[in-house]
């Protein structure tokens, strides 16, 4: 349950892909008009970025609600954790779809089925199909659990249940964190100087 959290956390990476799509002029008319707007484009993509977080931030609760108080699994106690560890989850699931949509230079159906692809690659390594999967992987290839954001996520909430401390909890969440910067860096710097020659 903790992986499925972590997936549906990295498929918010289609409400960052879409929001990159409608910035890009060359690829939908919603975004020819949004580009010839008085508005600036990475002032519009950081509003609608921020409404899809709350969005998608929004759902995560109500999935993790439905998960503790219809199938009875157990999260802990450390409520606040659980959130920070929601949001976290969020911002970096739609900073990864940013990304992934800024730096391909194809249809809206091939960023998806890319994102799709990652996401569940990222999934099955977690754990989500084998649960001995993930711990080959942390027995003998650890630094590919470090590398794959949705491994992190699940891992967070696998320690806030299984250990007394918080300290691999804040591991995790600090390893997401730099990779949410990374994913917004490389998404700042794919779409801040786009020009089109006509409209």
């Amino acid at each position: 349950f903790f992986s499925l959290i972590a997936m549906s956390a990295f498929y918010g990476g289609f409400f960052g892909s879409d929001e990159v799509t409608d910035i890009q002029a060359n690829i939908t008319s919603r975004a020819a008009r949004l580009n010839v707007a008085p508005v600036h484009k990475l002032k519009t993509f950081l509003y609608s970025a921020l409404a899809s977080l709350l969005v998608h931030f929004l759902e995560l609760v109500v999935l993790v609600l439905f998960l503790n108080l219809v199938l009875g699994v157990g999260f802990g106690d450390r409520v606040w954790h659980i959130l920070l560890a929601m949001f976290a989850s969020s911002m970096a699931g739609i900073s990864f779809g940013a990304c992934i949509s800024a730096l391909v230079k194809k249809s809206e159906g091939i960023k998806t089925a890319l994102l799709i692809a990652i996401t569940m690659l990222g999934s099955a390594l977690a754990g989500m199909m084998f649960m001995d999967v993930k711990y080959v992987i942390a027995t003998h290839v650890p630094l590919l659990g470090w590398i794959n954001p949705v491994n992190l996520v699940a891992d967070a909430f696998y320690s806030l249940y299984f250990f007394d401390t918080t300290t691999r909890f804040f591991q995790n969440l600090g390893v997401l964190a730099l990779m949410t910067v990374l994913f917004c860096a490389v998404t700042y710097q794919a779409i801040r100087r786009k020009r089109y020659a006509s409209l």
